[in-house]
C-alpha cells in the first residue's frame, strides 16, 4: 500500500510530460520536465516506466492517438448525426 501514491505521482509526471509535448512545449521545457522525473524515477529509465507510459497512454488516448510504440491509428470516420444530442438520447428527452 506504500507504493500507491508514488504510483500516483508517476502516472501524473507521465501526464504532465505528454500534455506538453502534445501542446507544444518547447524543447528546454520537455527537458526541465524530463529532469523533474528522472528526479523522482531516480534514474535514466523514466521513459519505460510503467506508471509514466500508463500516464502518457492516458493523454494520448484523450487525444484519440494510438498507444506509445503501437501503430498509428487511422483517423476516425465521420458518422451521421442523429439527429439528437447524445444527452437527449440517453435520458430520453
Amino acid at each position: 500500500m506504500g507504493r500507491e501514491p508514488e504510483e500516483r505521482g508517476f502516472v501524473l509526471l507521465g501526464i504532465k510530460y505528454e500534455a506538453a509535448a502534445l501542446g507544444g512545449v518547447d524543447e528546454a521545457g520537455l527537458a526541465r520536465i524530463e529532469e523533474q522525473i528522472q528526479a523522482e524515477a531516480g534514474d535514466d529509465s523514466w521513459a519505460t516506466h510503467p506508471m509514466v507510459v500508463r500516464g502518457r497512454n492516458a493523454v494520448r488516448a484523450e487525444h484519440g492517438l494510438a498507444p506509445l510504440g503501437a501503430p498509428p491509428r487511422e483517423p476516425a470516420r465521420a458518422t451521421k448525426p442523429t439527429g439528437r444530442p447524445l444527452w437527449r438520447r440517453l435520458f430520453g428527452k
